[in-house]
């Protein structure tokens, strides 16, 4: 039995040392931005969404029942990442399943132009996979997304889908309340750290 703990603690140290580049390339990416922005770190099948140097600003409307953030960056690349359910904000971090047929469970959707004379774009929405809410303050959101995304249109389903990991760091938002009070609202939130 001797021969499982190296590999125990071979495991543990691997695992330590992902989750610390994890959070330390948030940490990063938190200390590169200014007061109302954020980063949207989004690859599809490994290949960047937003070009690397999108810096985007918005608005995070909160109730409780939703947190609704909407983003829009330089280039006008823009961002949805919705979040519900009753009083969701009691417990951080926490994870939402995301489903076609309900966005308001979870929900990520994202835009681009892809000419910008012609006003032609392309646009994204995740189909299927999770939304984790890793960090939330006043002064910073964490959002961790992973699952498959399809092409969006007003008037059909996607059908064909392809690899979604995501990342969203924002820096001291702006905030619009609805039917919670801010005391409410940060008061009841538990963090890790």
């Amino acid at each position: 039995m001797n021969y499982l703990k190296p590999t125990f603690y071979l495991f543990f140290f691997i695992t330590i040392f992902i989750s610390s580049c994890t959070s330390s390339d948030d940490d990063k990416m938190y200390g590169q931005l200014g007061e109302n922005q954020a980063k949207a770190i989004y690859k599809i099948d490994g290949k960047e969404f937003y070009p690397p140097e999108s810096i985007f600003k918005g608005e995070v409307s909160v109730s409780d029942k939703l947190l609704s953030i909407t983003l829009i960056d330089q280039f006008d690349g823009r961002s949805i990442v919705s979040y519900g359910g009753d009083d969701w904000y009691l417990s951080i971090p926490s994870k939402k399943d995301v489903f076609s047929n309900d966005q308001v469970n979870a929900g990520v959707k994202m835009g681009k132009l892809t000419d910008r004379e012609k006003m032609v774009g392309e646009g994204m929405i995740l189909s299927e996979g999770t939304v984790t809410l890793q960090e939330f303050s006043k002064d910073k959101i964490v959002i961790k997304i992973q699952g498959k995304v399809g092409k969006y249109s007003d008037f059909e389903q996607p059908t064909e889908f392809k690899n979604f990991d995501g990342t969203v760091v924002y820096k001291k938002p702006a905030f619009n309340l609805l039917n919670i009070t801010e005391e409410e609202l940060f008061s009841a939130i538990k963090s890790p750290n």
